[in-house]
């Protein structure tokens, strides 16, 4: 069960979030954050690969 926003406990400060990635942080495994295009493209499947019906 939900709780409607109204009825939420407010705070006054935010979490610190930290401001910098690093840049070669490994990629999580799984499909996160990609297109369909890039994964299809990724996966070397290719329009021709099907046949239309």
């Amino acid at each position: 069960m939900t709780v409607p926003e109204e009825n939420r406990p407010k705070t006054d400060t935010t979490d610190d979030v930290p401001d910098r990635r690093e840049e070669n942080a490994p990629r999580p495994p799984g499909g996160t954050g990609r297109t369909l295009r890039e994964a299809l493209e990724e996966a070397h499947v290719r329009p021709d690969d099907y046949d239309e019906k």
